[in-house]
């Protein structure tokens, strides 16, 4: 594991954000609207950030004050993006390497997901595809009695029936 920023960030409680690449626009208001809630927070947001729908919850919480944890599966950025450079200077921000590969693979995405959640006191899903390991995860976090937040049941329930 290599990292850059404030490591401090791993010691407070967490909230996570994981939501599925395949969504349905449906998904889409709930994230952002779960993004304005938490952006002046005070605890870390921790994601991949991977997905679409995770970056736009990104940009929004970047916008607020709440300190922010990136995983990335895949090796630490040659050139800190822009957007990120303010947040490092204010000490709110915190990304975490646990890959030396220099792209995402379909393991070091879940590699990321299930760190995410081990560090997790509260897990929030903004959407489950049905087949993704997502849902495997969201079934684990309950037995460990995790936080459960789904901010799509309905969507899920739908695709559970098709």
């Amino acid at each position: 594991m290599t990292y850059l920023g404030n490591i401090s960030l791993l010691d407070q409680p967490k909230h996570a954000f994981l939501c599925s690449r395949c969504t349905c626009c449906s998904v889409i208001l709930p994230c952002l609207d779960w993004a304005t809630e938490h952006r002046k927070g005070s605890s870390p947001v921790i994601s991949t950030f991977h997905s679409i729908l995770e970056q736009s919850v990104l940009d929004l919480l970047i916008s607020g004050t709440c300190p922010i944890i990136i995983v990335l599966g895949r090796s630490l950025y040659k050139n800190l993006p822009t957007k990120l450079q303010p947040l490092i200077e204010q000490n709110r921000l915190l990304i975490i390497s646990l890959s030396n590969s220099n792209r995402i693979s379909r393991d070091s995405a879940a590699k990321c997901n299930n760190f995410i959640c081990e560090q997790s006191s509260e897990i929030t899903f903004g959407y489950i595809s049905p087949k993704s390991h997502l849902n495997s995860l969201y079934n684990s976090s309950l037995l460990k009695e995790k936080k459960i937040h789904l901010l799509s049941e309905q969507v899920l329930a739908t695709d559970k029936q098709e």
